[in-house]
């Protein structure tokens, strides 16, 4: 039960929104939902501060790495069944003994493993890695914008029939800024010394190694992201190096994807195929890209120059799988200008890959019923992967804009 007025809003809210996505996902059943609404207003809620919404905000998402206060997602797969998700950022308040948030990242994240019985090991090895020494945080202080919401962690929650999965998102640009070391060298040291993981990573850390000290400036790693499970028991657990580029072309997507030609086998072909014949709805171009420019087309922003710019990718390394899996999240909302054109956009990718809920229009009127006529929530990023056991895989991120169109002009000096 909600003890604050915060935590009662939140609670009203979650059930104006996660609730219903619950319930219209056809996978869960009335006992699974109410014990996902129960655990988010025991554990979550007291989490997301005192932000409050208007119902009617401009469509943006943020223009930093902290991409909302509370997004919830819808995953889809053409050989599988529809799974909801819950995220949030922790956003540091810049002031104080911890003004970067991570002590008070630390305990939350200690609270919630706890919560859902899972296993902070991983966790752990990350926060000791990419979180800041006292000499390092008054080092750093007066050096980060105040409007760079760089979040201690993002915190997910993957919602299993009645289960709670929680996954530990921890950013590393801040420790790379600190150190004055390239990012991407601390992400592979820490990765390297991930215990205890259970299986070897370093057939594939080597390949990342190679590719990304080949792209230096061009692909950058961000943040890493684990299943807080014991990867030696849960088959599929994964450790996640997400990495950004600026240029959110094709020629980009199929260079990440196979890792610079390093990836060639099955299912990576028929990957960047599927990929190739919905670029166009991703970019919101729904009357096609000519073929024989789509490798370099690229279209203007309506936020240039920020964090969201560009395009995302996760290099997903997974216990038993030799090769990783690479998704890409494409901002949609940098595309459209508005929320309800992606999720047009969104159901006719479903369509185009053949599954059920582009087919009958099922995304488009689910997405317009809890979250259209500009409610607090727009779709921010489409992500993309396949692969053969899961077939296409799509999840539709659904967020709060923490900042407003007319902020992010402001604080990137980006002409109107």
């Amino acid at each position: 039960m909600a003890t604050t007025p915060d935590e009662e809003f939140w609670s009203n809210h979650a059930r104006s929104t996660l609730g219903p996505l619950l319930s219209l996902a056809g996978t869960y059943t009335a006992s699974d939902q109410a014990s996902h609404l129960r655990f988010f207003d025991e554990h979550v809620a007291s989490c997301l501060g005192s932000q409050q919404i208007e119902p009617k905000v401009e469509y943006w998402a943020s223009p930093d790495l902290a991409g909302t206060r509370f997004e919830v997602s819808l995953n889809l797969t053409t050989r599988g069944k529809a799974k909801v998700r819950l995220s949030f950022d922790l956003l540091r308040d810049g002031t104080g003994p911890d003004p970067f948030g991570e002590d008070n990242a630390r305990e939350i994240l200690h609270r919630l493993c706890l919560a859902t019985g899972g296993d902070p090991r991983l966790m752990d090895c990350l926060m000791k890695a990419f979180f800041l020494s006292p000499s390092e945080t008054e080092a750093l202080r007066d050096k980060v914008p105040p409007h760079m919401q760089i979040p201690p962690a993002c915190i997910a929650f993957e919602l299993e029939g009645h289960r709670q999965i929680l996954k530990a998102y921890i950013p590393i640009v801040r420790k790379a800024a600190a150190l004055g070391k390239p990012a991407g060298d601390i992400a592979l040291n820490a990765l390297r010394d991930l215990e205890p993981l259970g299986y070897d990573l370093s057939y594939n850390l080597g390949l990342l190694d190679e590719y990304l000290a080949s792209r230096q400036g061009q692909v950058d790693p961000i943040m890493i992201g684990i299943d807080c499970l014991d990867p030696k028991i849960n088959e599929g657990s994964r450790v996640k190096v997400y990495v950004h580029c600026k240029a959110c072309t094709f020629a980009t997507a199929r260079d990440v994807i196979t890792l610079g030609g390093r990836l060639t086998g099955e299912p990576t072909p028929m990957k960047l195929n599927l990929l190739r014949s919905i670029w166009h709805l991703l970019l919101s171009e729904p009357g096609g890209i000519p073929d024989d420019k789509i490798d370099t087309w690229s279209k203007q922003e309506r936020s240039p120059g920020a964090v969201f710019s560009g395009v995302l990718f996760s290099i997903d390394l997974a216990a038993g799988k030799k090769m990783p899996d690479i998704k890409i999240y494409v901002p949609v909302f940098q595309y459209a200008e508005h929320t309800e054109t992606s999720f047009r956009n969104t159901n006719a990718v479903l369509k185009t890959v053949g599954h059920e809920w582009g087919q009958t229009g099922r995304f488009n009127e689910v997405a317009t019923a809890i979250f259209g006529q500009q409610k607090a929530h727009g779709q921010s990023h489409l992500s993309y992967s396949y692969t053969e056991s899961k077939g296409v895989y799509l999840t539709a991120y659904f967020s709060i804009p923490i900042f407003h169109g007319e902020q992010i002009t402001n604080a990137y000096n980006i002409p109107n």
